[in-house]
């Protein structure tokens, strides 16, 4: 046995060398085989991958190479191994043994939001002077903004998705779970973000127009002479599509009004579904150039699509600029209404015509990227949050991948789209058009000819966003191309029940059956880079609320069916990634 321990350490030591270029492997052990997530008996050589792939094809595009199935007489054994964090204990069980390992805890004195930072208990253990049982966790978790003497508490204090949760129960996502709501944000950005989802979702269940006490009072008149004594109202409410701000989502709401005069008590009861119509039909944001030098100031151009009748001083529009080196710190700038430009604010390549704009990856290097970014004018996000990759299986073509899960495209609104894509395996490449109110305008597939270019047109008023499904992780992305709209205002489709909310709660707003006409309202601003910025990349989020401009003197029930402060802007994918919300950037530039 000694011989044969010998002999897999030397080999073991063989291999690391002979694989330490090889990006996708993280370590090479030895141990037990796993077969359908239970140990076997059979001794291996284990591979710890980062993910494993279903061809050659995949593995040659990442760098890497295929495992043998055996190695020096030694069968060989592949391991996906990637560190991600992971929710601890049942969200659905909030009773847990004091000090039982693995379940959130937090520093209980002065925490009073409920935003505010827990973590997991590591373990436990006994001083090894005296015995007394203590407990291990991160800094993070109980010594940050703490002191010597506070005290711990277990479970922690609520998060962000216990915030939503207690708002009412997503019944679309089953059981929660504490990634129900995962902001893929940086820090400066996630409080707000779950105070406009909290502010959306109470919003939209009460409607925003006209409140329930207000309801309940028009249903219940008194008598001449008959008092109100005491006035209450009971709300409950389900979420069968996630609360989150900048879209149209569906709440279902039953609420009873209750008011007790001198002589009665009166009551009046409401079942309903209300949508959030607080909700943008486009943004975007860009910089006057691409690449900035420490200390130089950069200028922003911001353009927006409402279809309120709103002012274009009726907003309260703000652009986070956040380094990816730094991202648990913001530069921030309030962007003011500017006159729009003849055309989108939009840099096409040199010599192309402004009603075409298109993206291809022949000036991009070959490899990986990350899975959300930008390629000039046109943002992506990998839904199965996997790497990206530029490559040249259509030689001399180069092209971006479509991982087996979803690849989602979003821009300017777009009248029409051309997408240019291959696959190499089945099932064809589907494409899937929608518009800013998550309205499906346009669907297309690919033929079934694989290593072959195929193009698909997509048309539609207003397409923002662009879904490419199939191609088995083998699936690319050669060429996108759009037709910007240039006007200031167009048309486009939305579900008749999101029209119906809308009618309701904008009568004077006329709509021509299920379309709502588009405005477009354009904002710029400028800041500094701080002079000592090391070179990197910088991403840029814009935030976008309405502003309440009731002009004084209104009378109260008037003035009260207009609200300030909501979220306008959609800063998420929900409608594609089902029970997780993962945050996609408007913009990217580079400091030199």
């Amino acid at each position: 046995m000694s011989d044969r321990n010998a002999d897999i350490q030397a080999v073991l030591k063989r291999l690391a060398q002979e694989y330490a270029d090889d990006p996708n492997i993280q370590t090479i052990g030895f141990g037990l085989r796993t077969r359908g997530g239970t140990l076997t008996r059979e001794r291996v050589i284990i591979f710890f991958v980062k993910r494993k792939y279903g061809s050659a094809r995949q593995l040659e595009a990442a760098g890497s190479s295929p495992i043998p199935k055996e190695i020096d007489g030694f069968a060989t054994d592949v391991q996906e191994f990637n560190i991600k964090p992971s929710a601890a204990g049942d969200r659905d069980d909030k009773e847990f043994d004091p000090l039982l390992g693995g379940v959130a805890t937090s520093n209980a004195t002065g925490h009073i939001f409920w935003f505010n930072s827990s973590g997991t208990l590591g373990m436990l253990v006994r001083d090894e002077t005296d015995g007394t049982p203590m407990a291990l966790s991160n800094w993070h978790v109980w010594a940050n903004g703490g002191d010597e003497g506070d005290d711990i508490i277990q479970p922690g204090h609520p998060t962000g998705g216990d915030h939503v949760e207690a708002i009412g129960k997503v019944a679309a996502c089953g059981p929660l779970s504490t990634s129900l709501i995962e902001w893929e944000a940086p820090s400066p950005l996630t409080v707000g973000l779950y105070g406009g989802a909290a502010a959306a979702a109470v919003a939209a269940a009460a409607s925003d127009v006209r409140d329930p006490s207000r309801r309940g009072q028009d249903q219940t008149p008194t008598n001449p002479g008959e008092l109100t004594e005491l006035e209450s109202v009971d709300m409950a409410i389900e979420y069968p599509q996630l609360p989150l701000p900048g879209v149209a989502f569906h709440t279902q709401v039953k609420w009873r009004y209750e008011r007790k005069t001198s002589a009665r008590v009166l009551h009046h009861e409401v079942e309903e579904t209300q949508i959030n119509t607080q909700f943008l039909l486009g943004k975007m944001v860009t910089t006057q150039k691409t690449h900035y030098r420490p200390g130089e100031t950069v200028a922003l151009v911001a353009a927006l699509w409402d279809y309120q009748p709103r002012a274009c001083h009726a907003y309260h529009v703000v652009a986070h600029l956040i380094s990816q080196l730094r991202p648990n710190t913001a530069l921030r700038v309030v962007l003011h209404p500017t006159s729009c430009p003849r055309t989108l604010p939009v840099d096409p390549p040199r010599g192309e015509a402004q009603d075409k704009l298109c993206v291809t990856f022949e000036g991009e290097k070959l490899g990986e990227y990350p899975p959300k970014g930008q390629f000039a004018w046109l943002r992506y996000l990998d839904v199965g949050q996997e790497p990206v990759r530029v490559v040249n299986w259509l030689e001399p073509l180069k092209a971006l991948t479509i991982s087996s899960r979803t690849l989602l495209l979003e821009h300017v609104p777009a009248r029409m789209v051309v997408v240019t894509v291959a696959q190499f395996t089945r099932p064809p490449i589907t494409a899937v058009a929608l518009n800013a109110a998550g309205q499906v305008l346009d669907q297309k597939t690919a033929p079934e000819q694989q290593a072959t270019a195929h193009e698909l047109t997509l048309q539609g008023e207003g397409i923002v966003r662009v879904v490419l499904r199939g191609g088995g992780g083998e699936g690319v992305l050669i060429s996108y191309c759009i037709e910007p709209i240039h006007a200031q205002s167009f048309t486009t489709p939305i579900a008749e029940s999101t029209a119906a909310s809308v009618r309701r709660e904008i009568p004077r707003l006329e709509l021509t059956g299920p379309r709502l006409k588009v405005n477009r309202c354009c904002f710029s601003g400028s800041i500094a880079l701080p002079p000592d910025e090391p070179p990197g990349k910088w991403d840029v989020y814009l935030t976008v609320q309405n502003v309440n401009t009731v002009p004084d003197g209104t009378r109260p029930e008037e003035a009260a069916t207009t609200i300030g402060g909501h979220l306008l802007s959609s800063h998420t994918s929900a409608e594609i990634l089902g029970c997780t919300a993962l945050m996609l950037g408007d913009h990217v530039f580079d400091v030199i």
